[in-house]
């Protein structure tokens, strides 16, 4: 199956609706279809002013890319599980910066990280103003992986003709500080 769809994660907030506007450019940049999901995971969450939020969202990406084909999709499930599994079958998912979560997202970690972590391909987090024209950010690390993340850079790079900035990252949490000995008890 060829991956031709980006997916905007929505929540109604409104950095999840910048990430609506970026999602279409890219969709069009990339020649993909737009799906726009919401997920809920309790059925007070399932609020009947998200089919509107939903709907004039639809409405942005079609006045941002017209002719963009779009679909939206309302999911039960934790947010995490849902853009999760959505973005098996996406060439981008696109989320905003920060949602409606409250406090309990700081305590258990927020779905952006949690999503770049455990995703499937490529993430664009929105924060801010969106700058099409890059540049394009690459952090590698060696891994198989980080391969795969360095073609996409260069590949969208290119598609902006923006530059690229690439840098080497590791974890050092398991090496030993300068006050420890790997010996020492």
């Amino acid at each position: 199956m060829v991956n031709d769809t980006v997916i905007a994660g929505v929540d109604g907030s409104p950095s999840s609706l910048a990430a609506v506007d970026v999602a279409a450019d890219e969709a069009r940049l990339q020649g993909a279809r737009l799906r726009i999901v919401h997920a809920f995971s309790r059925p007070a969450d399932l609020d009947p002013m998200i089919h509107g939020v939903l709907a004039g969202a639809e409405q942005r990406a079609h006045e941002r890319a017209p002719g963009l084909e779009v679909e939206r999709t309302v999911a039960s499930g934790e947010t995490l599980t849902v853009l999760r599994s959505e973005s098996r079958h996406a060439v981008l998912t696109v989320v905003g910066g920060r949602g409606r979560g409250g406090f309990g997202d700081l305590l258990l970690g927020s779905t952006v990280v949690q999503l770049a972590a455990h995703g499937h391909g490529p993430l664009m987090v929105v924060r801010g103003r969106a700058a099409p024209e890059g540049p394009v950010l690459l952090a590698v690390d060696g891994s198989p992986a980080g391969a795969a993340a360095g073609r996409f850079a260069f590949d969208e790079a290119a598609l902006r003709g923006a530059p690229l900035v690439a840098t080497h990252v590791w974890n050092t949490w398991n090496e030993p500080t300068p006050y420890e000995h790997p010996a020492d008890p």
